[in-house]
């Protein structure tokens, strides 16, 4: 790292951008995972519909009002939080399924409770970076951020396939579990 990218805070927003899109990655792995898991489970479209409904309606509800309730929270607590909820969601999620007793109403219960803290995530991160970097780098990191999210939607589904395959359902729990920790 040269001294420009010290003094710009790009380093220390490279490493956290680093974490986050390895996160990202294992959350969006476990939600191929899961949806595949309804399928087989219900064999209906219905469950994979009602899965994305109670993943985003929180979100939807939420949104308006988590910029200014972020802007008055510690973001780094906030940020600790969400990332805390979202990681308890999937060791509940690989608990039940371990114990065999996982329902399609477990996953809706968790995506209520995922949907609604991740919607204070996005905002409370991006104020972050904000406070991070310099603002000559803010389209650089607003860069980053978006490749991180496309590189999730691109690539977690084929990953997804291939672990369910070699490690199944509750593989993909455990690396996602790893990507939270890392």
């Amino acid at each position: 790292m040269n001294e420009q990218e010290r003094r710009s805070g790009m380093g220390v927003f490279s490493l956290i951008w680093v974490g986050q899109l390895i996160s990202i990655l294992g959350t969006s792995m476990v939600r191929f995972g899961l949806m595949y898991w309804a399928w087989l489970e219900t064999g209906q479209a219905t469950a994979l519909a009602l899965m994305g409904f109670f993943s985003f309606a929180p979100q939807l509800l939420l949104q308006p009002f988590a910029g200014a309730l972020v802007d008055r929270w510690n973001r780094k607590v906030t940020i600790i939080l969400s990332d805390l909820v979202s990681g308890m969601g999937t060791i509940a999620t690989l608990i039940l399924y371990s114990a065999g007793i996982l329902e399609i109403w477990h996953l809706y219960a968790i995506a209520v409770a995922v949907g609604a803290l991740s919607s204070f995530h996005f905002p409370a991160f991006s104020a972050a970076v904000t406070m991070m970097v310099d603002k000559k780098q803010y389209g650089r990191a607003a860069s980053m951020l978006g490749l991180a999210g496309s590189v999730s939607e691109i690539f977690a589904a084929p990953i997804a396939a291939v672990l369910l395959v070699w490690v199944g359902l509750s593989g993909i729990l455990w690396v996602d579990i790893a990507t939270f920790t890392f």
